[in-house]
């Protein structure tokens, strides 16, 4: 009997032991040369051979960045000692064999945010919201694609962390299932996908918790200096989220949400500042500034992330739900992903009351500015996305949060137009997460027309032209529809003063001549040069706290004929000294050409005040 006992007690230890999760247990109290080791006891393996691999990219970040480059120390150990072959394919694949017989798999994971010494690591620098930080004692940010390889073919199994962590350190993450410990912790996840969907923030808890609706929203912080803390970012968020509530119609899809914000002290090594998104948290890395400066740009970026709810979670193609993270496909619908996401990130702004009409057009108007002079205009938009990742393309990538908007703003404005303010594009993206949802993808050749047929055919018409085809977007067809007057080229004639480019000399506080290459045919009269450091207008002092009062009454008074006197100071050489002269000249207008400019117009047609009231909730 007793025997039986023990024999039963090993099968159920051996149950235990020998599970079909990936059990990985992460030590975070000993950290060496920016470096944290890991253990994974692997799932049951039933085949000989398996390939194990880091991921080469995943969804939201739009480059391969191969996280195997910062895998070192790669060890596999057999149960009872056996012998495991162990050969690397690439930089992120390992072949292993006999793959039955493995006990455990060890290695190093270098962070990616200050390394620069391995292979590629100064010429590809990860964005850092989507890179790992390793500061022993202090902080762990911990995006979990950096860290956790997968056996290729055995996906969809548990994923179980278990961290050793320094005593009174909090696991900030969008997560649910967590058992919190003094010194360990275990999270568990259901699959790779949702793994690699959910960063963690290591660090002495400064958090906040906002109920949003039906959604617990969880507000973490780190701020080196503690110039920023949670319930600053909590408030700053709080009336933008009801905001973004409303906009999709009062709920959101998510029960749990999660804000990870670490301010960084000194320049990040890719030169940027933002976030990353994720299905039920997004992660940022912003400069630690003073917090009252900060207000908007958190704004601004955490609204554009949070609407990330929506796509790709509840819409997204097979590309993004059958993700291939060792050869990754690209889908063609960039500007559903992004450039919808960012549109509805300053529509709901200005809906929900939090910026007004004039910095929603002007904002939408600048980023149709950019999108026509920094990138091709008549590249097809659904091409750019497909082939994002080739090097010739990827130049084009952030247009999709230019030109991408402008998409969004435009077909928005002509739904509102063709259903009488009735649908617009919170009301499409509402119809076509329940079409799919978050475990049903689109065929990218289908969406266009799945879109037309909630809609309608100019609708269709539209992203077939101005989306997938190469003709530039008709903005003054589009704006018409709202009452604004567009023109590619205005001219119109204007008296100036130089049309130079001019800074601020804090050693003298005068404004000087930083650029003359827009300098206009007065400028030319006048005889501005390079530094010169104006003094007076007209004898009037030009000092810092009269300078726009003095400039507004020159445009106000002046005639043509007048004569324009400007006192300057004009370096002579090197050092502090400066030749006082007064430059003259008679006061023209000047031919001025300003091109893609907006105004309202005089009168309004009842359909366009129905679209224009429809479009902006008035």
């Amino acid at each position: 009997m007793r025997n039986l006992i023990l024999v039963i007690s090993f099968l159920l230890s051996s149950v235990i032991i020998a599970d079909d999760n990936y059990r990985y247990y992460i030590n975070l109290t000993k950290v060496v040369n920016d470096k944290v080791s890991v253990t994974l006891t692997p799932p049951t393996i039933a085949q000989n051979e398996i390939e194990f691999s880091f991921a080469a990219m995943v969804p939201g970040t739009y480059e391969v960045y191969n996280f195997g480059r910062f895998i070192s120390n790669f060890k596999v150990t057999g149960i009872n000692g056996a012998a495991i072959k162990v050969t690397k394919v690439d930089v992120n694949t390992y072949k292993i064999s006999p793959a039955a017989s493995i006990e455990k798999i060890t290695y190093d994971v270098d962070d990616t945010w200050d390394k620069t010494d391995l292979p590629d690591t100064k010429d590809k620098v990860v964005f850092e919201p989507g890179g790992t930080n390793f500061e022993d004692g202090k902080n762990f940010a911990i995006n979990t694609h950096s860290m956790f390889g997968f056996i290729k073919g055995m996906l969809n199994k548990n994923f179980i962390l278990e961290f050793e962590k320094p005593k009174g350190f909090y696991p900030a993450t969008g997560l649910s299932d967590i058992k919190l410990g003094d010194t360990k912790d275990v999270i568990s996840v259901f699959d790779y996908h949702d793994l690699v969907d959910s960063p963690i923030m290591y660090s002495l808890p400064d958090t906040a918790t906002i109920m949003v609706a039906n959604t617990k929203v969880l507000v973490a912080n780190y701020s080196p200096n503690k110039k920023i803390n949670s319930r600053f970012i909590a408030s700053t968020l709080k009336e933008l989220l009801n905001a973004q509530k409303d906009y999709l119609f009062g709920e959101l899809p998510v029960s749990k949400y999660a804000f990870l914000f670490y301010f960084i002290d000194r320049a990040t090594q890719s030169g940027s500042n933002g976030a990353l998104e994720h299905s039920y948290s997004s992660f940022y890395v912003l400069q630690e500034f003073d917090s009252l400066s900060l207000q908007q740009e958190i704004r601004d970026v955490a609204a554009h992330e949070f609407f990330h709810i929506v796509t790709p979670l509840n819409i997204h193609s097979k590309e993004i739900g059958d993700f291939d993270f060792s050869k990754p496909q690209m889908s063609e619908h960039l500007w559903l992903y992004e450039g919808m996401t960012e549109y509805a990130a300053h529509h709901a702004q200005t809906k929900g009351g939090i910026t007004d009409i004039d910095k929603l057009i002007g904002t939408m108007m600048q980023k149709y500015e950019t999108s026509i002079t920094a990138f091709n205009d008549t590249m097809s938009f659904t091409y750019m996305s497909k082939h994002v990742l080739e090097e010739k393309i990827h130049t084009q990538y952030s247009n999709v949060y230019e030109k991408g908007a402008v998409i969004g703003m435009c077909l928005d404005i002509l739904l509102r137009h063709y259903s009488d303010g009735k649908y617009g594009t919170q009301n499409l993206m509402k119809d076509l997460a329940t079409k799919y949802g978050k475990n049903k993808s689109f065929n990218d050749e289908d969406l266009f027309n799945d879109i037309e047929k909630f809609t309608y055919p100019q609708i269709g018409d539209f992203l077939r032209k101005h989306v997938s085809g190469k003709i530039p977007l008709p903005m003054q067809e589009v704006l018409d529809k709202i009452g604004i007057d567009f023109s590619k080229e205005l001219v119109t004639y204007e008296f100036s003063l130089g049309s130079t480019d001019l800074n601020f000399n804090e050693k003298t506080n005068r404004l000087y001549v930083a650029g003359i290459a827009e300098m206009d045919e007065f400028g030319k009269e006048m005889g501005f040069k390079m530094n010169d450091e104006l003094s007076k207008l007209n004898g009037i002092e030009l000092k810092m706290d009269n300078i726009k009062e003095t400039i507004t009454n020159y445009y106000e008074t002046v005639k043509e004929g007048d004569k324009v006197t400007i006192e300057i100071y004009r370096p002579k050489g090197k050092g502090d000294k400066y030749k006082i002269k007064t430059l003259n000249a008679v006061a023209k207008k000047i031919k001025i050409v300003r091109k893609n400019q907006i105004g309202l117009k005089q009168e309004l047609s009842e359909k366009q005040k129905q679209t224009l009231r429809a479009w902006v909730g008035l």
